[in-house]
């Protein structure tokens, strides 16, 4: 597989001028300016390597880093390659001898079998050499430029990154083994010659000073005839378009002792700037590149508080960034932008207010809720085709066609493989280059083309990464697993490029285990895909993964697994532990419904058309659906409360027949409905005697697939709210797939609690007339109003002198005189026209009666257990009555005064 090469790579950005502007400013102060820029440019002429440049190499069949964790150990400076035999290229073999390997003539001879005698041949062999870069070179060059001539295949790596792998298919294999098995493994295609190809080296994967280059050279059979390898040439290629200090008029200036003027820093470069998803919908992550080490931040704020362009920095929320040095000799910073409110806008920026700021950037967030739409692209693989630009303007043309034909969609999930090389920063910058990438959250999963190198780890801020479930294989590459809650649905993805298959299922089991309940769906999604069609379908590294993974993730009730890597579009039928699970499923059924354990699984096809497979296996057990028009695709993906309807669709027109956003394949995925409806009942089921009761108040039920099913509710049992007791009601509902749940309530009836009345509240006063609080109308002082013995006289025998109307102030009821009491009609002195002066009213003091003790209540007059209190007056009414004498008296004293006053 070609690494590309670029005309005007952007992967040193604004650190290589910054550094040529430093190396400016130090030779103008020197006076050395045409000196060098001269040498520099010298330098630049001149190749790095040639085929008689002299190798360290290894012949005999052994692993470099046998016993390391890390498998690029012999690839960078410090390994110590002492041991190896040394010679200048070319190297070969054509059936041990070092001539007839096509129309090339091997310059050293390579031992060419295992035992150095016969078949087997040897399965891989590794050199490793250096060359010389100065800061000017550095500073000046885009990158660097080689041809190689090999047969089988080759890695190429420069300071221990991979910065080529070529013979396409072989590369492919290569990385699809076990990271443990590459350095020793048959790869590459039977071709009859040796054959050329270019490769380029990124600046970002040199340094100044000397620059290590290792060499890996594969045989693709045991019974190869032969092996060749001769790198012809390596060139720095073209200097930055930014202008050169020795090309400027004030570079040729003659020097003089004026000091150098003080220089205002320039700001900050911010670069790569992407939102990510964050660790549910509340929340967004941030992560962007700075050519400068500083203190730098996020700011975020609602849309609504901007006026006009200026960002509303007053109504802004500060969010803290942290980051390091990255590989590429710049800085990265990770932001974690968290509470955020539903449909809302918001606008945001990065930077800093003495670095400088990005401009300003929007995102909306959508309900927290209920449906929603995300978008799946297959591997956009920048610069997998050889041209950065064209892979780059494939993958943005159909991130803007997914878009405009879902403009609410909330993720934008990539199935790996970003880019061609795992440190090339150019092909970073062409994968972010869509306008989405800052408004839309990305989801990325980590591809082998990614994993080479710590660039994916710094790239992209990921929530909830455990970096020890799928970790890195080396201290150069990356790796992680990690998780995230979108809307109800659990999403898990994984670093499927290392095979510690313990440990994935360990990150699988904790995260269902801890978020499992709260979720609706549940999603994975890895890069290589077990059940693809194309050329990788039979890999160790994928049959490996299919023996292990599917087990768990049905254990696990995961509902569906998103894949890329296979460059083809494949949808499987329902799989449970890695077999069919319905052998009478039907082929492209537009609708599944999965029971328990039972998993579709979905391998996208290339985003960006950068490359495609050819489909290999086209019987594959497990294939429902199988596509290769070799034209580009995306998934749209909607998500509900009881379906995933994933639909396949075409963002570049195959044909007239099939033009843009026609449907290569869509498929609906519903469980089976297992789960009975829930009641939701009321707390309380206590009435009082006598009130109102709807047995369905406040009762609801809710189905998982049908919703509310409150309508479908039966009842069986009555209350009777006129007599107190416990009663018993059952509630009944089944759902559409015949579900049926059941709720039983008890409803306590219980009696009316009579609360005692107030006698001194206005309009209750005993001894007025029609004011007994008992019986309204009924005057207690009136003979024989008795309510309870109409016409009782209190003076007869008998007569309970606590019972209404016995009252020994009214008329005829004095006990001393029956008929004479003081308070008889028209003695009242609170009534009108009862003056006690007027004649035939006098009353005397002495005249005030006081009640003998035969009045008094006895024994017989305490209200037996449970009376109303109307109906133990004597508590109340002899208390009254001494009341209304000594009012009377004391009347009439005031009176009498009057009187002899005036007198």
């Amino acid at each position: 597989m070609d690494t590309p090469t670029h005309a005007n790579p952007t992967g040193s950005r604004g650190r290589g001028r910054r550094g040529l502007a430093a190396l400016g400013a130090f030779s103008l102060l020197a006076g050395l300016v045409t000196v060098g820029a001269s040498a520099a440019s010298a330098a630049a002429d001149a190749p790095l390597m040639t085929s008689a440049t002299t190798w360290r190499y290894s012949d005999n069949n052994t692993d470099p880093a046998e016993g390391s964790a890390d498998r690029l150990l012999w690839t960078r400076a410090d390994f110590n390659d002492t041991a190896w035999k040394s010679a200048a290229g070319s190297f070969g073999a054509k059936n041990g001898k070092a001539t007839g390997i096509g129309p090339y003539t091997a310059n050293t001879l390579l031992n060419q079998y295992i035992d150095g005698v016969a078949a087997p041949d040897v399965k891989t062999y590794h050199f490793r050499s250096s060359f010389e870069l100065s800061t000017a070179q550095i500073a000046e060059t885009a990158q660097l430029t080689g041809n190689v001539i090999f047969d089988d295949a080759v890695q190429i790596f420069v300071n221990g990154t991979k910065v080529a792998g070529l013979a396409e298919l072989s590369d492919e294999k290569i990385e699809d083994t076990p990271v443990t098995e590459r350095n020793l493994m048959y790869a590459g295609t039977n071709a009859n010659d040796p054959i050329t190809r270019g490769f380029t080296v990124p600046s970002t994967a040199l340094r100044a000073g000397e620059n290590t280059i290792a060499v890996a050279l594969y045989q693709d059979r045991a019974s190869s005839s032969d092996i060749y390898f001769d790198l012809t040439s390596l060139t720095t290629a073209g200097p930055d378009a930014s202008p050169s200090p020795s090309t400027s008029p004030t570079s040729t200036a003659a020097p003089t002792s004026t000091a150098a003027p003080t220089e205002t820093p320039a700001p900050a470069k911010l670069s790569d700037i992407v939102l990510t998803v964050g660790s549910d919908e509340s929340g967004r992550n941030l992560a962007w590149y700075s050519d400068v080490d500083t203190t730098q931040i996020a700011q975020v704020a609602t849309r609504a508080a901007q006026t006009g362009d200026a960002f509303p920095v007053a109504a802004a929320t500060t969010v803290s960034a942290s980051g390091a040095k990255t590989t590429s000799g710049e800085f990265n910073r990770f932001a974690n932008i968290t509470g955020l409110t539903e449909n809302t806008d918001y606008v945001y920026r990065v930077g800093s207010d003495a670095s400088g700021w990005s401009k300003t950037y929007t995102f909306r967030t959508q309900s927290f809720s209920g449906d929603y739409n995300f978008l799946f692209f297959g591997d956009p693989q920048i610069g997998a085709s050889g041209n950065t630009k064209r892979d780059e303007a494939g993958w943005v043309d159909t991130i803007n066609v997914a878009q405009a034909a879902h403009p609410n969609a909330e993720l934008l999930f990539s199935a790996g493989d970003q880019v061609e090389a795992a440190a090339n920063e150019a092909q970073y910058e062409s994968f972010l280059a869509p306008e989405q990438l800052r408004s839309i959250p990305l989801v990325p999963v980590n591809g082998n083309h990614d994993v080479g190198s710590k660039a994916y780890e710094q790239h992209y801020n990921v929530p909830n990464l455990d970096p020890n479930a799928g970790r890195a294989t080396s201290a150069t590459s990356s790796g992680g697993d990690y998780w995230f809650m979108h809307k109800g649905v659990l999403f898990m993805v994984l670093n499927s490029n290392s095979s510690d298959y313990a440990a994935h299922e360990a990150f699988l089991r904790k995260t269902v285990a801890e978020q499992g309940d709260k979720a609706s769906w549940k999603v994975v999604a890895f890069h290589h895909s077990i059940y693809s069609v194309a050329s990788h379908w039979s890999s160790s590294q994928i049959v490996n993964l299919r023996a292990a993974l599917p087990t768990v993730i049905s254990d696990l009730g995961v509902d569906l697994v998103l894949q890329g890597h296979d460059h083809s579009y494949t949808r499987t039928y329902l799989i449970k532990d890695g077999k069919v699970a319905n052998p009478d499923e039907a082929v492209a059924a537009p609708q599944v419904t999965a029971a328990p354990g039972e998993v579709l699984y979905v391998t996208a096809n290339s985003a960006s058309g950068s490359k495609y497979y050819n489909v290999t296996n086209p019987n594959a057990w497990w294939a429902s659906v199988i596509n290769q028009e070799k034209v580009r695709n995306y998934s749209s993906i909607d998500v509900t409360r009881n379906s995933i309807t994933v639909k396949t669709m075409r963002s570049e027109a195959q044909s007239d027949a099939n033009p843009v956003n026609s449907v290569v394949d869509s498929v609906t995925l519903k469980r089976v409905d297992t789960a009975a409806p829930v009641f939701t009942a009321p707390a309380e089921s206590q009435i009082t005697a006598g009130a109102a009761f709807d047995p369905m108040a406040g009762i609801t039920a809710f189905d998982v697939e049908d919703g509310d099913v409150s309508r479908s509710i039966t009842v069986a049992g009555s209350v009777n709210t006129a007599v107190p007791g416990v009663y018993t009601l059952t509630y009944t509902v089944t759902d559409a797939a015949g579900n049926a749940a059941t709720f039983v309530r008890t409803v306590t009836v219980v009696a009316a609690e009579v609360e005692p009345t107030d006698p001194t509240t206005p309009g209750t006063e005993p001894t007025t007339p029609g004011t007994d609080p008992t019986t309204p109308g009924t005057d207690p002082t009136t003979p024989g109003t008795d309510p309870t013995q109409p016409g009782t006289d209190p003076t007869e025998p008998g007569t309970d002198p606590t019972l209404p109307g016995t009252d020994p102030t009214t008329p005829g009821t004095d006990p001393t005189t029956p008929g004479t009491g003081p308070t008889a009609p028209g003695t009242d002195p609170t009534q009108p026209g009862t003056d006690p002066t007027e004649p035939g009213n006098s009353a005397e003091p002495t005249a005030t009666a006081v009640p003998s003790t035969t009045a008094q209540p006895t024994a017989s007059a305490t209200p037996a257990a449970g009376e109303h209190l109307a109906h133990t007056g004597a508590g109340l009414t002899l208390p009254l009555a001494g009341g209304a004498v000594l009012l009377l008296a004391l009347g009439a004293m005031i009176r009498f005064m009057r009187r002899g006053a005036s007198a």
